[in-house]
């Protein structure tokens, strides 16, 4: 009897994280779309319950920001003049930022059972050491506009899936193989963040700095993220040369495999519907009903995911049936797997906004002294002072968070809020290559096995450099340009 009644509580307790989650999500797309006020309210009471009944599916991270949460809205009560206000403005980011990592991991779901998706996988990772390369850096950036980290988990086993042949073989080989295509991964999925409206870093930062445009944002990540591709590139050459030198010296030099895979053209075409609908269905929600980038992608993404499957399924007598038994699988296993990682954004978004709110911006701009800086200072010191934070445990998203409520709360800031969003932006990109604690290296060394310091410092230490001193060059001269 005790074991059926643990089962029952359990199913229970399961399907009631699952209400919160979608609950929650769904509320924020009405006050996101609709504008309803009484939703937001909603959604943070569903998005409270659920941290009660879904302890068991959060770690020590998730649990250790929820106390520094507990511990800001204590202090909110304590210090400050409007704490309710404060709070709410927390709760806002808060559900905000949990219900967009959850809606647009669902796309993820769809990629994991599409061939298409396993088919450009496997070709991107096969390519000849001349091509492998770009090849990797170019599918890790496009497949995460879609996956998100469901990328690395679709690539980083591939990678090794294709080199375990040779370790067996020639183990030296491999391992130089494997740091050069990991490091490949890791780059190319990394710098999308700096412009892709899919990625967190967009919506967030654009949330917390009042004035940015997310668009000119996009267009300068973009342009930035070309010139890495060539950075990334000629550092895997160098890279490449160097092992070269060294397995000639132990004889362990490869042989020239002539065989050449041919393009999947058809695969091709299928996964670029997916990211052409993706992209249509959000332009016509921002013409319509004038929403921004980030909330159309929200509202697009669950619809996109549900016809994908439903395609996908499309060779079966009961593909209706089919496709509504994934959707439910989805909504009963994936949403609530995936909210550990929603609470870790929402948290530290949380503890972000009540903690600007908390400081005093002109002291601490006076203490700092501030007011002298240029501008290009200020901006080259925030993309130094993330990825360090990182470096030190420190989340990005909570440096990001609180950086950005600061100066907001500046009077007279001669800063341009796109140009500091973008530095923002850029900081958290370069944390994903230069610190362990970031998520790629912390998602890639989960699924691979490879050490988190291993895939940051020691393989991509001279990329980041490089990268940081690009990015700062480009930025420079905008700053320059923008007078």
């Amino acid at each position: 009897m005790s074991n059926g009644a643990d089962t029952t509580r359990w199913r229970w307790s399961d399907r009631l994280v699952t209400l919160c989650l979608l609950g929650m999500s769904a509320f924020e797309l009405i006050e996101l779309h609709v504008h309803f006020a009484p939703a937001a309210r909603i959604a943070a009471i569903l998005l409270v319950v659920f941290l009660l009944v879904g302890q068991t599916r959060l770690g020590l991270r998730e649990r250790y920001l929820i106390g520094l949460a507990v511990i800001a809205t204590i202090c909110a009560f304590m210090f400050s003049d409007t704490p309710y206000a404060l709070i709410e403005r927390g709760f806002g980011q808060a559900t905000y930022l949990a219900a967009f990592m959850l809606l647009l991991a669902l796309l993820r779901d769809g990629a994991v059972t599409s061939p298409s998706v396993l088919k450009l996988g496997r070709y991107l990772t096969h390519r000849p050491p001349g091509q492998r390369y770009i090849a990797i850096h170019a599918g890790g950036h496009a497949l995460g506009m879609i996956l998100n980290f469901g990328a690395l988990s679709l690539l980083g086993p591939l990678i090794q899936r294709g080199i375990k042949a040779d370790a067996e073989t020639n183990p030296e080989l491999a391992g130089w193989r494997e740091r050069r295509q990991m490091s490949a991964l890791v780059r190319g999925f990394s710098w999308i963040i700096a412009w892709s409206p899919t990625a967190v870093t967009q919506a967030l930062v654009a949330s917390v700095v009042s004035g940015s445009k997310p668009l000119i944002m996009a267009g300068i990540g973009f342009f930035i993220s070309l010139g890495i591709i060539v950075i990334g590139w000629a550092e895997d050459r160098i890279t490449g040369k160097r092992a070269r030198k060294t397995l000639a010296a132990h004889d362990a030099l490869p042989r020239p495999d002539l065989a050449a895979e041919p393009f999947p053209w058809q695969a091709f075409r299928r996964f670029g519907l997916v990211c052409a609908a993706l992209a249509g269905i959000s332009l016509v929600l921002i013409f319509v009903t004038s929403a921004k980038v980030v909330p159309a992608l929200m509202l697009a993404s669950p619809v996109v995911t549900a016809a994908w499957i439903w395609v996908q399924y499309r060779s079966r007598p009961d593909q209706t049936a089919a496709a509504i038994i994934r959707i439910r699988d989805i909504a009963a296993i994936s949403i609530p797997a995936g909210s550990p990682e929603a609470v870790t954004l929402s948290a530290a978004g949380y503890i972000g906004i009540v903690a600007a709110g908390l400081s005093n911006a002109p002291l601490l701009a006076d203490i700092s002294g501030l007011a002298a800086w240029s501008p290009i200072a200020v901006y080259l010191a925030i993309m130094v002072i993330v990825p360090v934070a990182s470096n030190l445990a420190m989340p990005p998203m909570l440096t990001v968070t609180f950086m950005g409520s600061l100066y907001s709360a500046l009077p007279d800031s001669q800063l341009d809020p796109t140009l500091l969003a973008t530095a923002l932006a850029l900081g958290w990109t370069l944390n994903l290559t230069a610190s362990p604690f970031g998520a790629t290296a912390l998602i890639l060394s989960r699924i691979t096995g490879i050490a988190g310091t291993t895939l940051s410092w020691s393989w991509n230490t001279t990329f980041t450099i490089a990268a940081f001193f690009w990015a700062a060059l480009v930025l420079g001269c905008i700053s320059v340009l923008a007078g």
